[in-house]
């Protein structure tokens, strides 16, 4: 549609206007800048790791779409795309990065297994109760990885969690310090207060004619009529069309025969390993030397100088730290980026069988297949209903997908009218109530139709809108019916709602008067019930309360518990104010620490164990903050 526009009016002065734009970065930086990528690439360096933009971008976007997912149509465009939240995820790399470089430092790392075992059982990934490597592979290109990259990137977040938990799993949190904290959580306090209603501040209340009027003059652009819209539109329903779909049973077989590997359960092996390692980045030295260790054990055991389970006692013994080895579990083909172990394992013929070494990036593993389960698939019948189900989808998606770019060819070749893409499409023309730029009911609560409404296009030019997806599968085409300007608001019109707030401002400043007036008398020895006979408050005894008392008004003890104990003989006053505008005046007699006992065995383990996390926690983002401090960052914020 856009092209459409510049193709109509790429005439004349505005023909040379867009030439003359073209030309200005060919002349300054010249045509190879858009052919050679020129540019700077880094959006950060750490140390001596760099940030790439791409890396930045992919990180930015998910992060942005967490947000939009957290808060929906109440999500905020300039918190979404405003430099705050780029810079915010810039430091989170950073400090990433950071920590990754210590991680290394301290020589911690993940094995191939570990990683395996990490990736295969993420929700994501999960399909049909196991891992789906189409599933793992539509992820990556999503999110915009290879798999080298998002497994090494993995592999290093989980080294620096590991850095993390063993941070947190040293802290310490004395019993002291513990008995100290029960004492605290565990307080009781022996309150009592009055609670002073605004409503009936507010039924007492008077205001003339004179402060309405005045109160009007002076706030006149208050007391506007908005601006209304009303819409006819066109809607499509994905759900719906999915409810008239019928498949036949011819098309439900053939897209068994065709599915088939989806619904089998391809072989499977489980496999035990020797494990004869390389560091990180080795030269050929350590290649050769560890290839030949390896190449020594393997003659062993198939020559039966000793068994595969001695070798892997052996290993389990080791103090070297070169030998590492036990059971890997169930290995299906296509789980490993290199498929050099997979090959290894799927060629050895029966259970015990035991291969030569095979190089793969963690060092040389010896392999053992000990148990082979066979390929199956499952029966037509138990899978008839899914797969009609995902035909009856797919079917309707692809009929969804054609009828609005129908709707959104017909809406623009006749701007005029929603008629001509009704009757092509067999679907109603509907009518919307009035509603304002706050929206209204049904659809028109939506924020993207409200939008579109009051929007250049439909209400300014009167045309019709291109589709908008109000929600995956639900899709309008609008149009303006009627419209009503914004209009100034009669006093007679305004008159009601300017004596509610004035009688609200009065029954405020009243109910903190009288508050204030309580307290003081209060303080000077007159009982609160008394009190509150004579003000007209409720008067509620309390007693003994600890801080999460559900009978008490959350803000009255939040009050309560942050006034200082009060000396022998005396009382802690204070008032506030509650969530609908009452005022409560309180009092504390006396404040009971909290006993040994107050909490079980198990709830004690639970308060100490959180506590250390927390210790823990703190202690590492003190390390990490004090090695960034040490490290050299260079960021570009330009260039996000």
């Amino acid at each position: 549609m856009f092209l459409q526009k510049i193709r109509d009016r790429a005439q004349g002065w505005f023909a040379y206007t867009i030439i003359g734009l073209l030309i200005i970065p060919f002349a300054v930086w010249g045509i190879n800048y858009y052919f050679e990528g020129g540019g700077p690439m880094d959006a950060a360096v750490v140390g001596d790791s760099k940030i790439s933009v791409q890396e930045f971008q992919r990180a930015y976007q998910q992060q942005r779409q967490r947000m939009q997912a957290m808060f929906g149509n109440n999500a905020d465009p300039a918190l979404l795309d405003g430099p705050r939240l780029k810079q915010q995820v810039l430091q989170q790399l950073v400090e990433e990065r950071v920590l990754n470089q210590l991680a290394r430092e301290q020589g911690l790392r993940v094995s191939d297994r570990q990683l395996h075992d990490v990736i295969v059982a993420l929700p994501v990934f999960q399909q049909n109760g196991g891992f789906s490597k189409e599933l793992y592979e539509r992820w990556l290109r999503n999110q915009g990885y290879v798999a080298a990259t998002f497994e090494e990137s993995f592999r290093l977040g989980k080294a620096t969690e590991q850095l993390r938990e063993g941070l947190t799993a040293s802290a310490l949190f004395t019993p002291v310090e513990l008995e100290q904290l029960i004492a605290l959580l565990k307080q009781q306090r022996e309150l009592q207060y009055t609670v002073l209603a605004l409503a009936n501040y507010v039924a007492k209340a008077t205001v003339d004619d004179a402060k309405i009027q005045a109160y009007f003059e002076k706030n006149r652009d208050r007391f506007v009529n908005p601006e209304q819209a009303q819409v006819q539109f066109i809607e499509l329903k994905l759900a719906q069309l999915a409810e008239g779909v019928t498949i036949s049973e011819a098309d439900l077989k053939t897209a068994y025969q065709d599915q088939m590997a989806k619904y089998g359960q391809p072989e499977e092996r489980s496999a035990s390993h020797l494990l004869v390692k390389l560091p990180l980045n080795p030269g050929p030295a350590e290649v050769a030397q560890a290839q030949a260790k390896a190449q020594q054990i393997a003659e062993a055991i198939h020559s039966g100088a000793k068994s595969f389970d001695q070798a892997l006692q052996e290993a389990k013994t080791d103090t070297s730290g070169a030998l590492e080895g036990g059971e890997l579990g169930v290995i299906g083909k296509g789980m490993f980026d290199n498929p050099a172990f997979e090959n290894a394992l799927f060629a050895l013929k029966k259970p015990g069988d035991v291969s030569d070494p095979v190089r793969m990036p963690s060092g040389f593993h010896i392999i053992r297949l000990d148990h082979i389960t066979p390929s199956q698939t499952k029966p037509f019948e138990e899978v008839r209903e899914a797969l009609a189900k995902e035909l009856r989808q797919q079917q309707a998606e692809n009929r969804f997908y054609e009828i609005t770019q129908n709707l959104a060819n017909l809406s623009y070749e006749h701007p005029d009218s929603l008629e001509p893409a009704a009757k092509a499409l067999d679907v109603p023309i509907q009518e919307s109530g009035w509603f304002s730029r706050k929206g209204g009911e049904g659809i028109t609560a939506n924020p993207k139709l409200i939008e579109s409404a009051f929007g250049e296009e439909v209400l300014k030019r009167g045309v019709n809108s291109e589709p908008i997806e109000l929600a995956p599968g639900h899709v309008v085409a609008i149009r303006l019916k009627d419209y009503r300007a914004a209009t100034p608001r009669t006093l007679e019109e305004s008159r009601e709602e300017i004596g509610k707030i004035l009688r609200e401002q009065q029954a405020r400043e009243a109910i903190v008067k009288d508050a204030e007036v309580l307290k003081a008398r209060a303080a000077k020895g007159e009982p609160l019930q008394t009190l509150a006979k004579e003000l007209g408050g409720k008067y509620q005894n309390a007693g003994l309360v600890s801080r999460d008392a559900p009978t008490v008004d959350r803000a009255v003890l939040a009050t309560a518990f942050r006034l200082p104990q009060p000396e022998p003989g005396k009382v802690a006053l204070a008032s506030t104010a509650l969530a609908n505008g009452d005022q409560a005046v309180l009092e504390v007699a006396q404040v009971i620490p909290g006993q040994k006992d107050a909490l079980s065995e198990e709830e004690r383990k639970s308060i100490a164990q959180q506590l250390t996390q927390q210790v823990g926690s703190e202690q590492f983002q003190g390390l990490a903050d004090s090695v960034q401090i040490k490290t050299k960052v260079i960021t570009h914020g330009d260039r996000l």
